[in-house]
């Protein structure tokens, strides 16, 4: 059986010959101890000064033969892949580092290192607006028309290499950003513009929709197979916004695009961190066949899961990040034949990390998991 049809029969509910594995995200500093050298996969800040440097044709080089090693490397059912940055990408003046880890550039904007994922940030604080014009729209559309063929480079690689015979995954919907970009503020802002104007964030519904459709039609020419969403809506008490907000704002907006992605053919997935039980009805009602970063440590319950939506949604979990941060090699076994005990009957079970294999992980823990599903998550 190849991993393409391994992952499809998961995704039928059907038991296939062994549990299928993936992962959403595996960071940098893990992908380099894999492959034996430097990394711009998942690398934020390399990859933030590099393009400041204007070297995107280095970066993205990197990320698509660092990528294929991991696949191989590591033996992935399902090859995740997204847009890069396009060949047009130009930067006039890069940022001065004005302190050690605070860069300004020449319009004032501020960013800082965050330590914590190895991320340079935008943190400048900016005011945002809450009315949206025709204008606006105008511009938003013609931002989605700019996506050239360039930013589908990772995407048409893998597509071409690992397509016949592993299933390829595209992370790149989107259903948050061409909501609110145009406001041109910050999170803090866009969640009290849920609140405050929803009818000026649907203005741009035909954005999102435009957005997501040229990807879609792309992606389903190169023969991807699923089409995955990441917006995170919960957090570790509760969602983080008001549950009727997104059932008003968001769901709609799902609705359509996870529409669009079975009329082309393919898969719709989501990945969503946090306590989502308020919403989680409303997640399967869209059409949705997957979910990813099931956040016990947040509340969820894998078994809850598996009994309720088993039968509609394939679960994408198996060792929590907190486990492959901090715990030890017993601590990770006991997660993971734990979960393929629980997770494997009937199908609908791809191992892989919840949410993803964060920079600062213990890699030998990680390596240590997916060794156990090699041996012990055979039907």
């Amino acid at each position: 059986m190849t991993s393409k049809e391994r992952v499809l029969k998961t995704i039928r509910h059907e038991e296939p010959d062994r549990v299928p594995v993936g992962e959403w995200g595996i960071d940098h500093d893990h992908v380099s101890k894999i492959i034996g050298k430097h990394t711009y996969w998942r690398n934020r800040r390399d990859t933030t000064l590099a393009l400041w440097d204007n070297r995107r044709d280095e970066v993205v080089g990197s990320m698509i033969e660092d990528y294929a090693a991991l696949i191989e490397k590591l033996d992935y059912d399902i090859v995740t892949v997204e847009l890069v940055p396009s060949k047009n990408h130009h930067v006039d003046e890069k940022p001065k580092e004005i302190a050690p880890g605070t860069w300004e550039d020449r319009n004032g904007n501020i960013y800082k290192y965050a330590a914590s994922n190895d991320s340079i940030m935008d943190v400048t604080e900016r005011e945002g607006k809450d009315e949206i014009t025709e204008e606006d729209i105008e511009k938003a559309m013609a931002a989605v028309e700019a996506i050239d063929d360039s930013q589908y480079e990772l995407i048409d690689y893998c597509c071409d290499r690992f397509g016949k015979d592993r299933a390829i995954l595209c992370r790149s919907i989107d259903i948050y950003t061409p909501l609110f970009r145009s406001f041109g503020g910050n999170f803090n802002s866009d969640l009290m513009l849920t609140a405050s104007v929803p009818e000026e964030i649907e203005k741009l519904r035909p954005v999102c929709y435009a957005y997501n459709q040229k990807l879609i039609e792309h992606c389903a020419k190169k023969g991807v197979d699923i089409m995955m969403q990441g917006q995170d809506f919960g957090m570790n008490t509760g969602c983080i916004y008001n549950p009727d907000s997104i059932r008003e704002i968001f769901m709609p907006v799902i609705t359509h695009v996870n529409t669009q992605i079975t009329d082309a053919g393919m898969i719709p997935f989501y990945h969503c961190c946090g306590n989502i039980w308020k919403i989680m009805d409303d997640f399967v009602k869209t059409g949705y066949k997957g979910y990813q970063s099931i956040q016990v440590s947040a509340g969820m319950d894998n078994k809850i899961v598996k009994e309720k939506y088993g039968d509609r949604l394939t679960m994408w979990t198996g060792v929590q990040c907190e486990t492959l941060i901090t715990g030890t090699l017993k601590d990770v076994e006991r997660e993971v034949c734990g979960n393929l005990e629980l997770l494997m009957p009937g199908g609908g079970y791809i191992f892989g990390s919840t949410n993803s294999v964060q920079y600062g992980a213990r890699t030998e823990n990680y390596l240590h998991a997916l060794e156990l599903v090699r041996k012990r998550g055979w039907y």
